[in-house]
């Protein structure tokens, strides 16, 4: 199993602790999907540990992340409760609640979880040089085999969000235009010289046609095969840049 952390977290400036105004940091997103992706969630030890207060505290809400993620790619958010949260995480409901004050939001915690892991996994490095074609392509199948790789993740954030609550649905539009944010200085390095500036209308729009790829494959259940869409994409960003080789 290859190491989220080593994979993506070189490419990260995140700060670790937990903000009151930001529900996830880098180094909780990725613990969380560490756990997703290493099987059965094990229970921590009731006997003296050497962790401390602060370790166990985020031990937990990655655990409980990590089931919510579990729960709400495959239960769906409507029928997963509180309690089953609870008891996929191996924590109790107190632990649950001494964290978040509704499923809703966990919900949130679990999508900017997600959200963050994906924008930042598909940013450019600082100091990088321009983007080419090339560049753009193994970026875009590099973000695709990472959504493929999680795949109850993928449901609950491109199925699932939708119908989780209006906050949800504004947070929802709010990573919409932080990968919009992402992608666009990207773009722009694409247009053909002399071609008229990239107007941000067409960078959302490509974003929401690359989103929808991906929700029709998702509702075929075809997760593992999301990294074939890396051609299409790649269709759409050449229409967009005004590229055709």
């Amino acid at each position: 199993m290859v190491s989220l952390s080593a994979r993506y977290c070189d490419r990260v400036d995140g700060v670790a602790g937990v903000d009151r105004d930001r529900p996830v940091d880098v180094d909780l997103a990725v613990a969380t999907f560490e756990f997703l992706r290493g099987g059965d969630i094990v229970p921590l030890p009731r006997h003296r540990h050497d962790l401390s207060r602060d370790e166990v505290r985020r031990t937990q809400t990655a655990r409980i992340l990590a089931g919510a993620i579990r729960l709400f790619g495959t239960a769906g958010f409507a029928n997963s409760t509180v309690a089953q949260i609870a008891d996929e995480a191996k924590v109790s409901r107190r632990t649950v609640y001494d964290l978040y004050d509704s499923k809703e939001s966990i919900f949130l915690a679990t999508y900017e979880c997600t959200a963050l892991l994906m924008a930042r996994a598909d940013a450019p490095r600082s100091g990088q040089a321009p983007s080419t074609v090339e560049s753009v392509e193994a970026r875009v199948r590099s973000l695709l085999e990472l959504i493929a790789a999680v795949p109850e993740a993928a449901t609950m954030f491109f199925l699932e969000a939708t119908g989780a609550g209006p906050a949800v649905r504004r947070r929802r539009a709010d990573a919409i235009t932080q990968f919009v944010d992402v992608v666009e200085p990207t773009l722009r390095d694409l247009r053909p010289a002399g071609a008229p500036p990239l107007g941000r209308v067409l960078c959302n729009a490509l974003v929401a046609a690359a989103i929808e790829l991906v929700v029709q494959r998702l509702s075929t259940g075809s997760v593992a095969s999301l990294p074939e869409l890396a051609d299409d994409v790649m269709e759409l960003v050449r229409a967009v840049v005004g590229r055709q080789e």
